[in-house]
């Protein structure tokens, strides 16, 4: 699945609140052909952090770390594990004060993400969350997600309005310099991969593997029209993603306050192997 290295051993302090189970270095042990899978359904929380590289106009080559906060219902049936999610948030952090960009909330809440398919793995007797290729469009409706080449003007009858805000594709704030300053109108290909260790039935913490791509349709000033180039920041171990269990009354602004919780989680100490191909 996710070709980059693969957690061996994760040591958790300060749950912060969470009544999680007692975690330890292992995850849920199962063995042989007849060991029965974790029963994962139910509600969660998801929070995915990437790191792409970007070499913009003026500003030149820069960093963004970006969290993505998601509420998910899972179902299951053996070892498949079917997710349903719903966006909260995407905050970017630039490198540089020289260049801003937000997503408002309100416009990652207006995506509809398909189900995403998930399936659980024995590796050597720990329980994996292994997760293919999975593909979302934002911004247009595409006969071919995958392949399909995304539009380059606003008039193009694949493009949709998602947040219903007047403006085609989906609404980006930005800044460049801290004196240009508007909006860009964008359509986006978000592809990733999960792979993933179950320590037990209410923790989930892994590596995500992903590509972006982005077309801006039209813009509030010139300056947002420039062509830019961006790619995932080659160190696998910068990519990860951490699922808790919630009580299904979990709301965006819930997993906001509780986001330093997670990323807590997903940060504590991390022993890694470098395993290419798994």
């Amino acid at each position: 699945m996710v070709n980059s290295s693969r957690f061996q051993r994760m040591t958790f302090v300060g749950l912060l609140g969470f009544s999680l189970l007692s975690l330890g270095a292992a995850s849920i042990a199962a063995c042989g052909d007849e060991a029965p899978w974790p029963d994962l359904s139910g509600d969660w929380a998801m929070v995915q952090v990437m790191v792409a590289v970007a070499d913009l106009p003026v500003v030149g080559q820069i960093r963004i770390n970006t969290t993505v906060g998601v509420l998910t219902h899972a179902t299951q049936s053996g070892s498949q594990v079917i997710f349903q999610d719903r966006y909260c948030f995407t905050d970017a952090k630039p490198s540089t004060w020289l260049f801003r960009t937000d997503i408002p909330d309100v416009v990652m809440q207006s995506i509809e993400p398909a189900p995403r398919e998930t399936q659980l793995v024995l590796d050597e007797c720990d329980v994996r969350l292994q997760q293919d290729w999975y593909t979302e469009v934002r911004g247009a409706i595409l006969e071919d997600p995958e392949r399909e080449s995304l539009p380059t003007q606003p008039d193009d009858p694949r493009v949709i309005d998602v947040e219903g805000d007047g403006h085609p594709g989906m609404t980006i704030h930005a800044s460049i310099l801290g004196i240009f300053s508007g909006e860009g109108y964008a359509v986006q290909r978000y592809r990733y991969q999960l792979d993933g260790t179950v320590f037990n039935h209410d923790l989930i913490v892994g590596l995500i593997d992903w590509t972006s791509e982005q077309n801006i349709l039209a813009a509030t000033h010139s300056m947002f029209m420039e062509s830019f180039t961006d790619a995932t920041d080659p160190d696998p171990t910068k990519h990860r993603f951490v699922m808790v269990r919630t009580d299904g009354t979990w709301t965006a602004d819930t997993l906001r306050d509780r986001l330093p919780e997670l990323l807590a989680l997903m940060d504590t100490e991390v022993v890694v192997s470098q395993t290419p191909g798994t």
